[in-house]
């Protein structure tokens, strides 16, 4: 367990990673370049057929950083991950998905953070940028991050970033179980709800997790990411978490977001099912969801804009 008083505890990063090869080299060389010393980084390939597990072990011959690569049958996010929470073993352990990036900064600002409020997990801020041109186009940050979950989880607002910006203590990991396997998309938000009643969660603002945007990555497959989210809603989430009203507005904003995606891309009787099933539930949400989705988008465009430029830029506070 990590000695609070310590100013140097060992942190470990996860990267579970599948047909990544294109990322992989850069996502490792930004964990390389932290300012903080890194203990050990653990890269899990979930049964790539790319030329990612090459990329990494190449890398591992180079670098001065500790990296292991493990190989599994493919088995889904949740299950890399959680074979290399497994062997990891420093007093900290630092998320980090394939395709993203830390600024130098990150581990460095996180460690000070959780020394000082002695909280189980600290997220920070993040900037998605477009994977060809590097042009960061909304930036994302939180202050009040109990209020952050529950937005998220009733789809209201954005996600937290834990599976890049995440740092947990081992005390933490050790008393609840790791991530679910049931659900391969909306893991991360399964995962907080259930470390958020272990302690504080902290929130360092500054914008150091640069978010990749390309082709292909989980959050754009609606209809899976309906299921797990239903899921987590019906099947993982103890009834007595949350109040009965809440869960109901979260399963009405999910049916809701999954009926305008649905929209949007010409599926109209897929569409109309999901947004009569929401209409039901509570009917505001028809509303409130669009709504709140293009105030997010306004507000992270707009500080996109402040913030400036390309990926990697220097770290900056967040507004929320």
């Amino acid at each position: 367990m990590m000695d609070r008083r310590s100013s140097t505890p060992r942190v470990s990063v996860v990267i579970p990673m599948y047909q990544a090869g294109p990322w992989i080299a850069e996502t490792l060389a930004s964990v390389a370049s932290q300012t903080y010393p890194i203990h050990e980084c653990i890269v899990v390939d979930d049964g790539s057929t790319d030329d990612g597990p090459d990329v990494v072990a190449a890398f591992a011959e180079r670098s001065g950083t500790a990296v292991q690569l493990v190989a599994q049958a493919n088995a889904g996010v949740s299950a890399a991950r959680n074979a290399g929470l497994a062997r990891a073993d420093g007093d900290l352990v630092a998320l980090l998905d394939a395709d993203d990036l830390w600024h130098p900064e990150k581990i460095g600002c996180q460690v000070d953070l959780m020394s000082r409020t002695g909280a189980v997990v600290c997220l920070t801020g993040y900037a998605q940028f477009d994977s060809g041109s590097r042009r960061v186009t909304s930036v994302v940050s939180f202050r009040r991050p109990d209020r952050a979950l529950r937005r998220w989880l009733a789809m209201e607002g954005s996600g937290l970033c834990l599976a890049s910006s995440g740092l947990i203590r081992r005390s933490a990991l050790e008393e609840v179980r790791l991530f679910d396997d049931r659900v391969s998309i909306c893991e991360d938000l399964e995962f907080m709800v259930r470390i958020r009643r272990l302690g504080e969660l902290a929130i360092e603002p500054g914008i150091l997790v640069g978010y990749r945007n390309h082709r292909g990555q989980a959050h754009r497959q609606v209809d899976r990411l309906a299921d797990n989210t239903s899921v987590l809603l019906d099947e993982v989430i103890p009834e007595d978490e949350f109040s009965r009203a809440f869960l109901r507005r979260c399963r009405a904003g999910l049916a809701a977001h999954v009926g305008y995606a649905h929209l949007a891309g010409g599926r109209f009787r897929t569409a109309a099912t999901h947004l009569v099933s929401a209409a039901r539930l509570d009917p505001v949400r028809l509303v409130t969801i669009p709504a709140n989705a293009v105030a997010r988008r306004l507000f992270r465009v707009l500080r996109a804009r402040r913030h400036g430029g390309r990926w990697p830029a220097a770290p900056s506070d967040g507004e929320r």
